[in-house]
């Protein structure tokens, strides 16, 4: 049997310059989601929930009723397929409620947030999950600040003088970013490079981390979209003797 390790809202990419959706409500709401859902899934693997899928989809476009208000129940905005179709995936609909596109950021966090988790928590009864380790995963993603964050392995560069890591998040407009960090053999951060743009998904994100390498020791290159089979999209980030020198920091920052 799988187990249950991710969900995500549909559409989950769009182009950076024109909306993802034409209603501005939906178009808020699915590119805010990308991160949170991201977030939300970083916590199910440890969770071992035995399930049907190991992927839940929850469509923000096919809402068959009145779209409902900001101040609605959420079990109001978020319908559930209580069968399996075999499709290798659980399937959802969310009711975006109107007016979200105008609510305050930490607000559309956290209503993106339990709009999800609420999803989630509409399978426990059939698959006989217990609802308060998903509780507790909801309560991590908030004390994490609602924001998904990966963490490469910190590599060392040949000659041991330094190591860097990269480190990848996905912004509110649904993209995602990684940058990376260098610091001495002795911990203290000397450069961080500026935001490359990367993969939306997490799972690519953490992957394009992972592959952080040094070419010698003093360049760091990273592909930040995550492909394991091509050097087409790496990028050299940092450049201790020249360019790509990053910000610099010291001890006292």
């Amino acid at each position: 049997m799988p187990k249950f390790r991710q969900v995500h809202v549909w559409p989950d990419t769009g182009f950076a310059e024109r909306p993802w959706w034409d209603d501005p409500d939906v178009d808020s709401f699915v590119r805010i989601s990308r991160g949170i859902c991201e977030a939300y899934s970083q916590e199910l693997p440890s969770l071992a929930l035995v399930a049907r899928a190991s992927v839940m989809r929850l469509d923000a476009t096919t809402w068959h009723r009145p779209q409902p208000a900001l101040d609605a129940p959420l079990g109001d905005m978020v319908e559930v397929r209580a069968w399996y179709t075999g499709a290798g995936q659980e399937h959802g609909w969310v009711g975006v409620p109107v007016g979200f596109a105008t609510l305050p950021i930490d607000e559309k966090r956290r209503v993106s947030l339990g709009i999800v988790h609420h999803g989630v928590l509409m399978l426990a009864p059939a698959l006989g999950w217990d609802p308060t380790v998903l509780t507790d995963a909801l309560h991590r993603v908030e004390a994490r600040g609602f924001r998904f964050r990966s963490e490469g392995p910190w590599k060392w560069a040949p000659d041991r003088r330094h190591r860097a890591r990269a480190v990848a998040s996905i912004s509110d407009d649904g993209f995602g970013h990684v940058c990376v960090e260098v610091a001495t053999a002795a911990g203290e951060l000397i450069t961080r490079s500026g935001l490359l743009d990367a993969a939306f998904h997490g799972d690519d994100l953490v992957r394009g981390c992972k592959g952080l390498r040094w070419d010698g020791s003093a360049r760091v290159s990273v592909d930040p979209f995550g492909f394991t089979w091509t050097d087409q999209h790496r990028q050299t980030v940092i450049d201790l003797h020249g360019g790509h020198a990053g910000v610099q920091h010291s001890a006292s920052r």
